[in-house]
């Protein structure tokens, strides 16, 4: 990132000396990038995303702690105990540098601050560090060229501006950043783990007192990854259940996850309070007594229990269940004997047992394009060659039309904790989905006509034009007719 940083700041200077950028400024955009995520913990932001706001909740102003905030701590303390030759000024700048906007600093140059934490757009040098890092990492082949966006980066009206030809880049920057969250960072069993590890250090927080290293430099130096040796070397009767958390982990017994819905994201807002771990243990209460009262075993459990006849309409939720979550999560039943069926793998429940809280994760992931729902090009400013002073926003008659028509989108996913009550969970998850309500937007939504193929066939092949009466002239599509034409 320090590297990207500095090859950034030095194109502009050079290309454009009249900016004024001197050495000074180009020292600490170098250090800011590579100081700017000293903060991290373990986990990067599992510790800060998860386990602070358990562990510490948020101060009284309603504030949350963030990792910048721990950066700039450890930035005093490498500059204190090494006599850096540093000004405060600078220290100073450099910490408003990695937050990305002047705070403590007065006078310096407004562009500076959008090369390592962009808040106008989210272009910057740390994304273009971790995307072709991760996307590396992973086995894929990048089709980032940071070295592109450098060299078609210029300074207009204290904004950094790209050059319009080059905005097909800028968008699959924003593309390849939603991809690796989605498919990647985000990922199901990624989710899953992410939550022991919280689970496992909330657990040894009574002996590491991990949330209150945070404000202490000394002692947060030594909070990192290896935390989770730490606690397996320490003979502590106290971490008797976060060492059996990190033993299932490195077993492999991680929940598993029982359903999953991709939303709208407005979604979130109107079932996050009603969607929890709470109202699915409810609902579990509920349908147990509710086949209790049948005298009928439970749908998904209970299975030792069943006579040789087994109901028609138990094999036809079965069947169906199967083809929602596949066959692996069935019971596989062995017949002894004596007749008697036993579950063996995945999917039965704990005989008739309702679930509890502790059973059951609910897991909301946001997944945007990097500037929530609006469209990332909106708020990034072009220039052209004939107008190198001027700068513009691209539009779809120049960039390209194939734009999503969401930029941001919620998975919601529910997870068992034990992979024997999967199919229990999932039951009582769907029971509690068909009680919430809807979104307006939603409800007053009309289901989409279907479109035969042959009437799709027709549309394609004869699309509409608009024929001008000069024959020299190309005819003008929808397209053109829409959009102004680009200015230079």
């Amino acid at each position: 990132t320090a590297h990207l940083a500095q090859r950034l700041v030095e194109h502009i200077r050079d290309r454009q000396p009249e900016l004024g950028i001197n050495d000074r400024d180009v020292l600490c955009v170098t250090i800011a990038g590579l100081c700017h995520d000293l903060g991290h913990g373990p986990f990067s932001h599992v510790f800060d995303n998860h386990f602070i706001p358990v562990a510490k909740g948020k101060r009284p102003d309603g504030t949350q702690w963030c990792h910048e905030e721990a950066s700039e701590m450890m930035l005093d303390a490498l500059v204190k105990e090494n006599n850096i030759d540093l000004s405060q000024d600078r220290v100073d700048f450099i910490k408003d540098l990695i937050r990305g906007e002047p705070r403590l600093s007065t006078g310096e140059k407004k562009f500076l601050f959008q090369i390592v934490a962009n808040k106008k757009n989210g272009i910057d040098v740390d994304k273009w560090d971790y995307i072709a890092r991760d996307t590396r990492a992973v086995g894929e082949t990048c089709t980032l060229v940071a070295s592109r966006l450098i060299h078609a980066a210029r300074v207009i009206d204290d904004t950094i501006c790209y050059d319009w030809k080059d905005a097909q880049s800028v968008y699959e920057l924003f593309y390849s950043r939603y991809s690796l969250h989605k498919r990647v960072y985000n990922h199901k069993t990624a989710r899953a783990i992410e939550y022991m590890i919280v689970d496992a250090l909330l657990a040894a927080e009574q002996v590491f007192h991990l949330s209150e290293a945070i404000d202490d430099p000394q002692r947060y130096l030594h909070v990192t990854d290896s935390i989770i040796e730490d606690i397996e070397r320490r003979d502590d009767p106290r971490l008797a259940k976060s060492k059996q958390i990190i033993r299932d982990l490195r077993a492999r017994r991680v929940p598993k996850r029982a359903e999953e819905k991709c939303l709208p994201s407005e979604y979130k807002s109107l079932w996050k309070t009603l969607l929890t771990p709470q109202t699915i243990a409810e609902m579990s209460a509920k349908l147990c007594k509710e086949k209790q009262a049948l005298n009928r075993p439970p749908l998904l459990g209970g299975l030792e229990t069943v006579a040789e006849e087994i109901d028609i309409s138990e094999n036809i939720a079965r069947d169906s269940l199967q083809e929602d979550v596949g066959t692996s999560l069935l019971p596989a039943i062995d017949v002894s004997p004596s007749g008697s069926r036993s579950p063996t793998v995945l999917g039965t429940a704990l005989d008739e047992e309702p679930l509890t809280e502790d059973d059951v994760i609910i897991d909301w992931a946001v997944l945007h394009y990097g500037m929530k729902e609006k469209d990332p090009l909106e708020n990034v400013d072009f220039w052209s060659k004939l107008h190198p002073n001027k700068k513009q926003q691209t539009r779809p008659d120049t960039s390209g039309v194939l734009r999503p028509e969401r930029f941001q989108e919620v998975i919601l996913r529910c997870y068992a904790k034990d992979e024997r009550r999967v199919c229990q969970v999932q039951e009582a998850f769907r029971a509690v989905l068909s009680t919430l309500p809807q979104p307006q937007s939603a409800e007053g939504a009309e289901e989409d006509t279907p479109v035969s193929s042959q009437q799709s066939d027709a549309a394609m092949a004869a699309p509409e034009v608009n024929v001008t009466s000069d024959p020299s002239r190309p005819p003008r599509t929808p397209v053109m007719d829409q959009f102004r034409p680009l200015s230079g």
